[in-house]
């Protein structure tokens, strides 16, 4: 096989959550670690598919679209507001498969978790059954097939090196697995739906550039891998895409951690 085979990531934080809003939410909600959106953060959901399908439009079609989430409710939620803005478009023919990727979990620091309330790894499977049985993301279908990076939440605690040594092999194993199936010359999009220090993470991971950790809701980065498919171990080559990287820095292989 010659040629080149790409895919193309996005990388989106989950929208405005309810118990950065409502600060009383949590004395009676039955999951306090894992809140759902606001009516705002749906909304700024919508708006970054609506962005998404903008940057697509100028791109050659995809032979797949694939939205891979965090196994929490306000990244699912997000990721049912990315696919409802990109389509309400009506002008790309995509259609959209999502999964549960624990790989880009929220990081399991002792600052947002103690070691009383830790999430419990059933997160995983209740989230998978919830976009099974259509209460989440309801508007794209269940991808059944989809080999997770990672099958646990990632261990308590976690460092701020561990968190970017994580975000980065899961996007090579992502990357590696999608890249393989696809066919010479075609292209694959996902779209990864994450946390604030994910977005760092990735940037990193594309880049070699750490961004800040307090991004916005539904903050937005992409980058594209291109394999070269004649060689027996293609080479992953990373291109950061949006927003425009300072000085043009592109194209490079990143080193590991």
């Amino acid at each position: 096989m010659t040629g080149d085979s790409r895919l193309t990531v996005y990388v989106v934080r989950h929208g405005e959550r309810v118990d950065h809003v409502d600060e009383t939410w949590v004395r009676t909600a039955d999951a306090p670690y894992d809140p759902p959106l606001t009516a705002n953060g749906w909304t700024q959901a919508r708006q970054a598919g609506t962005l998404m399908h903008t940057l697509e439009a100028s791109k050659p079609p995809a032979q797949e679209y694939l939205m891979l989430v965090s196994p929490f409710l306000r990244c699912a939620q997000t990721a049912e507001g990315l696919c409802a803005g990109f389509q309400a478009q009506n002008s790309l023919s995509a259609t959209w498969k999502v999964a549960v990727e624990p790989g880009i979990s929220e990081i399991m620091s002792e600052n947002y978790f103690n070691s009383s309330d830790q999430v419990p790894t059933t997160i995983i499977s209740d989230r998978q059954h919830e976009i099974q049985r259509g209460l989440v993301c309801a508007n794209m279908a269940y991808n059944g097939g989809y080999d997770m990076a990672s099958e646990d939440l990632p261990e308590y605690p976690e460092s701020y090196q561990q968190m970017l040594a994580r975000f980065a092999a899961t996007l090579d194993r992502v990357a590696a697995g999608l890249l393989g199936k696809s066919e010479c010359g075609r292209r694959v999009v996902v779209v990864l739906v994450t946390h604030g220090a994910g977005i760092s993470a990735m940037q990193w991971a594309m880049a070699r550039r750490l961004g800040a950790n307090d991004v916005a809701y539904c903050a937005m980065l992409s980058g594209t891998a291109t394999a070269r498919t004649a060689s027996p171990e293609p080479a992953l080559t990373w291109t950061m895409e949006y927003p425009p990287p300072p000085n043009n820095r592109a194209g490079h292989q990143r080193p590991s951690l």
